[in-house]
């Protein structure tokens, strides 16, 4: 939960918070890759090598991850990526 203010109270508001993560299929290629994950708060299972199902395979190189849905537009205009995938 968040504080947000304004002027006369204070309210609690929930803020959407999903990890975005920009990837290569190999170490050699140019072309990126921007996957979306709405439902992990974290990306602890992003990361972990050792996961028995990854949610991104292991050869992929990630270039960079992200929490919240700012790094959406900001790693589209860094990065050069057209369109994302949702999970």
């Amino acid at each position: 939960m968040t504080l947000k203010w304004n002027c006369n109270y204070i309210k609690f508001v929930k803020i959407n918070r999903m990890v975005v993560v920009v990837y290569r299929k190999s170490e050699s290629a140019k072309k990126k890759y921007m996957t979306v994950f709405p439902q992990e708060q974290n990306p602890d299972r992003i990361i972990n090598g050792r996961a028995r199902k990854p949610l991104i395979p292991d050869e992929y190189i990630i270039d960079e991850i992200g929490v919240g849905e700012f790094f959406i537009e900001h790693y589209k205009k860094q990065h050069k990526i057209k369109n994302h995938e949702t999970v």
